[in-house]
């Protein structure tokens, strides 16, 4: 029961809500039998950007495309749902972060929907489609990725030369609290960590359950959410799946951490281009405190209840915001109040504004 339950609280890593029933793109199975879309394969091949081209030898055509401004392209994270309702309390994942970003004008602001509970390959395939529509739809050559949690691995996959290839019209990837370096709640629940009490566990799955809409016989039994779990360990993280999808060559790469459960950050978060406000503390919600504790080891390593700052940080490095993972993109815990007085809205704002200085 105890290993049910850990691999339940990774599956919950940035859940607040149910799944979304996101289709995957069928096309060829490329080695291992996953599919991959038309046009695309794990070699890295262009799944096309609809940038015009002569074909028959002939000149092509004038590129019509719009420059920057980019669209803005919000990525979920795992178990990302449209929309949340428990009890009287009703969210979606995003929460109206676009409806914050058009009161500054940013109205090609989109969010893609992908399987909740799969490997970032699989999501990506969906998300692939989603962002080609978006290009069309928008004439504009290039997009902004902006991904919470898996979805910055989700967004690197489509990125990169060893992924999808999609470098060439993705001007920027920011992740925020991605665990690029795995997360050693997934180490625990998968048991990589021997002898490791797993109370800890129990008591954040035992609330995530029932947010999560899944049983334990759900999870225990899915063999997509097995590899989902297998990809966020710190492990798979190095040896693999960092190693393979390096960056894409003009992308601009981004990144933000989280930190909660009071923790000012003071030394990690220092490095950053924005800075930390150490005086501005989180209280981790609830249900984020016992993987919050498990995080810090004893010896408060910073953490926003699911990643660490260390994991989270990506290209570079721009600022620790004083949020716990569910907070981040505005989602409070459905159970009870949070202390938190983190302005999520304004993150976002700023987020995007940064990007828009620097040209995308």
């Amino acid at each position: 029961m105890r290993m049910k339950f850990g691999v339940t609280v990774c599956l919950a890593v940035l859940a607040a809500g149910c799944g979304s029933s996101a289709g995957v793109t069928s096309g060829t199975a490329d080695g291992d039998g996953r599919p991959w879309p038309s046009g695309g394969s794990a070699s890295g091949a262009n799944p096309g950007s609809g940038a015009p081209s002569g074909g028959d030898g002939t000149p092509a055509p004038a590129d019509t495309r719009l420059g920057a401004p980019y669209p803005v392209v919000l990525v979920h994270g795992m178990a990302g749902f449209d929309k949340l309702t428990v009890g009287p309390v009703s969210v979606d994942y995003w929460n109206h972060v676009r409806d914050a970003l058009a009161r500054d004008g940013e109205f090609e602001v989109f969010e893609t929907v992908a399987p909740p509970y799969d490997t970032s390959e699989i999501r990506a395939v969906a998300i692939m489609s989603q962002l080609q529509d978006i290009l069309k739809k928008t004439n504009r050559k290039k997009l902004n990725l902006i991904g919470h949690s898996q979805g910055g691995m989700d967004a690197r996959v489509l990125a990169s030369p060893n992924g999808y290839g999609m470098g060439d019209v993705l001007a920027s990837v920011t992740t925020i609290s991605t665990p690029h370096r795995g997360s050693k709640v997934a180490d625990v629940a998968l048991g990589l960590i021997p002898g490791f009490a797993s109370n800890t566990l129990n008591d954040a799955a035992s609330a995530l359950l029932g947010v999560l809409e899944k049983s334990v016989y759900d999870i225990q039994s899915s063999t997509n959410l097995m590899a989902q779990a297998q990809e966020l360990t710190t492990p798979y993280m190095a040896n693999t799946f960092n190693p393979k999808y390096i960056d894409a060559p003009g992308v601009y790469y981004a990144s933000y951490a989280g930190r909660t459960n009071l923790r000012s950050g003071t030394g990690v978060c220092d490095t950053s281009t924005f800075p930390n406000m150490p005086n501005q503390l989180d209280a981790a919600q609830p249900l984020m405190v016992p993987t919050a504790l498990l995080l810090e080891e004893g010896k408060g390593v910073v953490n926003d209840g699911l990643v660490t700052v260390d994991s989270a940080k990506w290209g570079e490095f721009m600022q620790c915001v004083p949020a716990d993972h569910l907070q981040e993109v505005g989602n409070i815990n459905v159970s009870g109040a949070t202390a938190t007085t983190f302005n999520f809205e304004q993150f976002y704002r700023d987020v995007v504004q940064r990007l828009r200085q620097k040209g995308f």
